[in-house]
């Protein structure tokens, strides 16, 4: 008597235990964009929105991070443009210019306009 209790109670708690573990959230689909894809976007922004060095310093900032926002779809893109956006202008240049080399482009525009500007730079 005492070893089925025992064996029921086993059988309840481990019904109970399985019964509440949540299954795993399905993954992300893959976009197909690589993390080189992300930065160069970075890079070529200006060119890809269709926007001009000439424009308001602020509005233009803006709208580098919205369309940015738009089209990176690379998680560690999108994670690299939020670190990218929380730095003042020097140093968005700078991250920018290295991630740039570091996936083997020679030229960056956005982190040349941005340093050449000290402004126009991305916002959180």
């Amino acid at each position: 008597m005492k070893r089925s209790r025992i064996l029921a109670s086993f059988s309840i708690a481990l019904a109970v235990g399985c019964a509440s573990q949540a299954p795993e959230p399905p993954a992300a689909p893959h976009t197909g964009q690589t993390f080189a894809d992300a930065v160069k976007l970075m890079c070529e922004v200006d060119q890809r929105a269709g926007l001009t060095a000439e424009e308001d310093p602020l509005a233009i900032g803006q709208q580098r991070t919205t369309w940015l926002a738009d089209h990176i779809e690379n998680p560690d893109g999108i994670e690299f443009r939020t670190l990218v956006s929380v730095k003042g202008p020097e140093e968005q240049a700078q991250m920018i210019r290295a991630k740039a080399k570091e996936i083997g482009l020679e030229k960056c525009a956005l982190a040349d306009s941005i340093e050449a500007t000290s402004a126009g730079g991305l916002s959180p």
